[in-house]
């Protein structure tokens, strides 16, 4: 842990892992996919939150953050409901860490 953070440790242990979620979409139906994106619901399958989704540019079309209870459920979430949306041609899943502080905070402390 780092020192002087802003979380306790119980905040830290019960918070959910996230996620980013980057998409490659089909360019002929980019527009579509990207407003069924934009509509899915907050809590869009068992134990997922979907925190925000953006356009991005270069290799991948999207970014989607989104935390979940289990790696199963975001597993699940990522097959069952993002890669059923036509125009997704490709999702890359990159597993996040909660920021409980800042590497330079702990390096002015030493």
């Amino acid at each position: 842990m780092f020192g002087n953070q802003s979380h306790s440790r119980t905040e830290v242990e019960n918070s959910m892992p996230e996620y980013l979620l980057l998409l490659r979409i089909d360019k002929s139906k980019l527009l579509e996919t990207i407003d069924t994106l934009r509509n899915l619901p907050e809590n869009p399958s068992s134990g997922v939150d979907l925190e925000y989704i953006m356009n991005i540019f270069g290799a991948w079309d999207v970014a989607v953050w989104f935390s979940s209870d289990k790696s199963t459920q975001a597993i699940e979430f990522i097959s069952k409901k993002i890669g059923q949306i036509p125009g997704v041609v490709e999702a890359f899943p990159v597993a996040t860490f909660p920021h409980v502080g800042s590497a330079r905070e702990e390096t002015d402390e030493q």
